[in-house]
């Protein structure tokens, strides 16, 4: 245990819970340079870091997530607004997902509101998603305290390890049960056609042999 105590968590849990995210419009709306968007990333996801050595993103997981098709070319090495928009989603769901998973997940919004010139667009959806994450962040904060409390009171005579320990346990059961379903739901969705797949072999293929 180190020198927090047990009771002194509950008053931390508002500010650890607290992650950074980036507000839409906060996202240039110019195309940028790959360096430009590692720059951006680390600046805005800053306080997400666990240590303050560690890398938001770095110009190899650009290349990486290109070469396994989660991000759409560059247009003469510049990103656009809808590039960005899919490195954050990639960021936050590369932390539980695989990537054969975030591919299946994020396919048909590149094939269908990458780029979009009307109706719904990236843009206008990750402004939708991120209002209702900020709606949403206020009860997963609330059910937190709640299994704190819990935690605390079921373990009250014991040591702060114990307590700690149970809230760490409480907190992996529900991370677990959700990946299972989100994993479920990403099943669920509908496969890429044949032609399409066949296609984009095709054009991994020709990269890997650049």
């Amino acid at each position: 245990m180190s020198d927090m105590n047990f009771s002194d968590i509950r008053n931390q849990i508002e500010e650890w819970i607290h992650p950074d995210y980036i507000d839409p419009e906060d996202i240039p709306a110019i195309e940028l340079y790959m360096e430009q968007i590692t720059t951006f990333m680390d600046k805005q996801l800053d306080g997400n870091k666990r240590n303050t050595e560690d890398k938001i993103l770095t110009k190899t997981m650009i290349n990486n997530y290109s070469k396994n098709d989660l991000l759409p070319p560059s247009d003469k090495k510049k990103y656009s607004k809808d590039h960005i928009i899919l490195l954050i989603y990639i960021y936050y769901l590369k932390n539980f997902l695989s990537i054969n998973d975030i591919h299946h997940l994020l396919a048909p919004m590149t094939d269908n509101y990458f780029q979009a010139e009307s109706g719904k667009t990236m843009s206008s959806i990750y402004a939708d998603l991120f209002s209702l994450e900020q709606d949403y962040g206020d009860r997963v904060r609330e059910s937190i305290q709640e299994i704190y409390d819990i935690a605390r009171q079921q373990f009250d005579d014991s040591d702060d390890y114990l307590k700690t320990f149970a809230m760490i346990v409480m907190l992996s059961h529900d991370i677990y049960t959700k990946k299972q379903l989100v994993e479920k739901l990403i099943d669920s969705l509908p496969k890429e056609s044949s032609k399409k797949s066949e296609k984009k072999d095709a054009k991994r293929k020709s990269k890997e042999s650049k």
